[in-house]
């Protein structure tokens, strides 16, 4: 039985003309400049997808150097000989059904008795665990397709949770950290095709001459390396960034039912894998995260590790944008963390300095995650948030260092007003010795993503001297997004409260007056805030 990942077809695309297909590795190459996106079923395997597409595409065509990406970037297509050659050379080891090295498993798993497949699916329930959206458990018998369950297995090694897993063999260890990539918001950066994403997530790739940094000799992604074929669980350091990219958390063996015409995965058997141990105190072997170093009054910040950006239930990603967007390298007036961004986005900037990407581009960064319970053993959600990236914004400069400090202000604005609304249902509930439900903040975070990405782009094109375009104007219009979102919240809050009785309305409209006062006051104080860091005949305006 074979199932060639190269040929047939397993991958979920959406075209640019707006249809949704299923291609092969061979197809996804010579048609990347045809292809809008490559979107999974879940954001996880959206991301998890992505992941593996780097690595081959780092294996296949480097780039060693800046000048071989410019080649490519030139290109209509990703096909070129070294991928064909690449291809065609380990085309066994993307047979899904290998019977010596099937991809991403480990044949020394027969031995031990598969579960129902449910298990390689997060959201369907393995045991008595509980699940996202539906309540089929592992003992029934679900079926997948070999499309469905190479994109799960993809899937699985990048974020299955942590937990008790099938011993490897007689005595081994069950216990399994978390996959790595649940500790983390995955960052894509997103072009007008599925070719210029690829590209503006490739950096330069040269393991002899050891690029990206940590990246050594040895460095091959899981289906190059004999040893994630080994059923023995271990630990070790990355290798490289193809290494982390597609990292062997858990050692997999699917298995098929009896009909050899329309096989079908009906079970698995999941034993833990390899625990990563970070080559770095700062772990700068992940790539595709942002990072920030939390500031704890009355402590020496160097004692404090920096931690990855990841996605919230409620509260968007963009908050995160200074992390997201600004160099690690400039240092704000205000009191804040050290950051490190994504590295595709400091080769982005390299890149435009070079004149090899267009100053004024605007790209888009999607940002994928899931949050799982306090054991780490149980999928809680899992979700995908989006911000926009003005080439302008990420360029080293003046310009960016002064919006660093706008960017900061006004993300603090965000926060601060939310606190506000936080401590006006807080002091009511108290009043009447209730728990306060979040209906209140529901009202208010959700609605800021959209003004804050204008916020963002208008900045942008401001920095880059855009006609038209003002810094004070892209400021005002986000403060005035804030106060109106937050005043309406506040006016959904005392209507609830009116329909309860008088006793209510009247304790709710004297919290309510505080509110709007503090309201009024924080508005003010970002006016003053910003205004030192805005052209001098912007300010003037303010």
């Amino acid at each position: 039985m074979v199932f060639d990942l190269i040929s047939e077809k397993w991958l979920p695309v959406v075209t640019t003309s707006g249809q949704t297909d299923e291609i092969g590795l061979a197809t996804l190459f010579s048609s990347a400049g045809e292809l809008r996106r490559l979107v999974g079923q879940t954001p996880t395997m959206t991301a998890a997808l992505h992941r593996m597409v780097l690595a081959l595409a780092h294996r296949a065509l480097g780039p060693a150097t800046e000048d071989d990406w410019a080649v490519l970037w030139r290109r209509g297509d990703l096909w070129t000989d070294d991928v064909r050659r690449y291809l065609r050379d380990d085309r066994e080891r993307f047979d899904l059904f290998h019977p010596d090295r099937p991809f991403l498993q480990c044949r020394s798993l027969a031995t031990r008795e598969p579960s129902g497949i449910a298990r390689l699916v997060p959201f369907r329930a393995s045991g008595s665990n509980a699940t996202l959206f539906d309540h089929t458990t592992a003992g029934d018998r679900l079926r997948l397709t070999p499309a469905e369950a190479a994109r799960w297995l993809v899937t699985l090694q990048c974020y299955d949770p942590g937990g008790l897993k099938t011993a490897a063999f007689a005595g081994a260890a069950r216990a399994s950290e978390r996959a790595p990539a649940n500790n983390f918001g995955c960052v894509l950066v997103e072009g007008a095709t599925l070719k210029e994403t690829v590209l503006l997530n490739l950096l330069c790739y040269d393991p002899l001459a050891g690029e990206p940094p940590l990246t050594y000799a040895d460095d091959c992604p899981n289906w190059e390396d004999p040893g994630s074929a080994q059923p023995r669980p271990d630990e070790r350091h990355p290798r490289g960034w193809t290494d982390v990219l597609t990292w062997p958390a858990r050692r997999v063996l699917l298995s098929t039912g009896d009909s050899a015409e329309t096989p079908m995965v009906d079970g698995v058997v999941i034993t833990p894998g390899t625990r990563l141990r970070s080559a770095s105190a700062d772990q700068q072997d992940e790539r595709m995260a942002a990072f920030r170093r939390p500031i704890m009054r009355g402590t020496k910040r160097g004692r404090f590790e920096l931690r990855p950006v990841k996605l919230e239930e409620q509260r968007g990603v963009w908050r995160h944008a200074e992390e997201l967007l600004l160099p690690s390298d400039q240092r704000s007036s205000i009191d804040q963390s050290d950051r490190r961004r994504p590295a595709a986005l400091d080769a982005i900037a390299d890149r435009t300095d070079s004149g090899l990407l267009p100053d004024d581009a605007v790209y888009t960064l999607r940002v994928y995650g899931q949050q799982l319970d306090s054991k780490a053993a149980v999928v809680q959600f899992w979700q995908e948030e989006s911000v926009p990236a003005p080439v302008a914004l990420l360029r080293a400069g003046v310009g960016s260092a002064r919006m660093g400090d706008v960017i900061g202000y006004s993300c603090r604005l965000a926060d601060d007003v939310g606190f506000l609304l936080r401590r006006l249902d807080k002091g009511y509930r108290e009043e009447f010795k209730a728990t306060p439900p979040p209906e209140l903040e529901l009202s208010y975070w959700p609605h800021l993503t959209g003004p804050f990405h204008t916020f963002i782009v208008a900045l942008g094109k401001a920095v880059a001297f855009v006609t038209g375009e003002r810094e004070h104007t892209a400021v005002e219009a986000w403060r005035g997004a804030v106060a109106q979102i937050a005043h309406a919240a506040a006016d959904r809050w005392v209507y609830g409260a009116a329909r309860l009785g008088a006793r209510e309305l009247s304790m709710a409209g004297k919290h309510d007056g505080t509110f709007r006062h503090k309201l009024d006051e924080r508005l003010a104080l970002h006016r003053i805030e910003v205004s030192r860091f805005l052209r001098p005949e912007d300010g003037e305006m303010m």
